[in-house]
């Protein structure tokens, strides 16, 4: 049975995204996760711990700074966070005013490295 941070990132992920690595620690950590992970039916899949998370928590607020996943997939671009739009949504716009719609796994904390 995974029980911690460290197995539940081994079983499910060889690099995390931000998120999922924010939602594996609070798990690892939450007396209610940690309750619930250690059912006889849990842990529940990586992508359940971060529904979960994201439920209570927003990694990106409003005004941070972000990088966004270019649309070749291999590049990020600097962005702003417009407002969360939904539990796994963001809008972001961009430094030439193009606002997009972006979920979790596109968004990361901005880096000077960025674009």
């Amino acid at each position: 049975m995974i029980t911690d941070a460290h197995n539940l990132a081994t079983a499910t992920a060889a690099a995390p995204s931000h998120v999922a690595a924010l939602a594996i620690e609070w798990a690892a950590n939450d007396p209610l996760q940690r309750w619930v992970n250690a059912a006889p039916d849990g842990p529940g899949s990586l992508q359940d711990t971060i529904s979960e998370y994201l439920g209570s928590h927003n990694p990106f607020p409003d005004e941070l700074r972000v990088d966004v996943l270019a649309r070749d997939e291999a590049s990020w671009v600097p962005a702003t966070i417009v407002e969360r739009t939904a539990v796994d949504e963001w809008t972001v716009e961009y430094d030439d005013g193009e606002q997009v719609w972006r979920d979790h796994q596109e968004l990361r904390p901005h880096s000077p490295e960025a674009g």
